[in-house]
């Protein structure tokens, strides 16, 4: 596992990426959904909530698959915070 942080264009930047076998296509859409897993005994919740929190600090997540395996998760948080309502 890999871990690059950054700031940029007035932005924190975290990406993570893994060795794993990557994200598969069909599953691309959904992994951000709430209670879409993959795993036996998994609650589906994780990803989602993590959007959720990155969306109401006024950033976002975004996952990629890596050709050859892998992927990479990238959070990205505003410096100065989220815009007023």
């Amino acid at each position: 596992m890999v871990v690059h942080c950054a700031l940029a264009d007035g932005a924190a930047e975290i990406a993570v990426t893994d060795r794993g076998p990557g994200i598969p296509a069909a599953d691309r859409a959904a992994i951000f959904t709430p209670f879409f897993t993959t795993k036996e005994h998994g609650s589906g919740l994780g990803l989602a909530i993590a959007r959720e929190f990155a969306e109401a600090h006024g950033g976002a997540i975004t996952a990629e698959s890596r050709d050859g395996g892998g992927a990479t998760f990238v959070l990205r948080l505003p410096r100065e915070g989220p815009a007023p309502p």
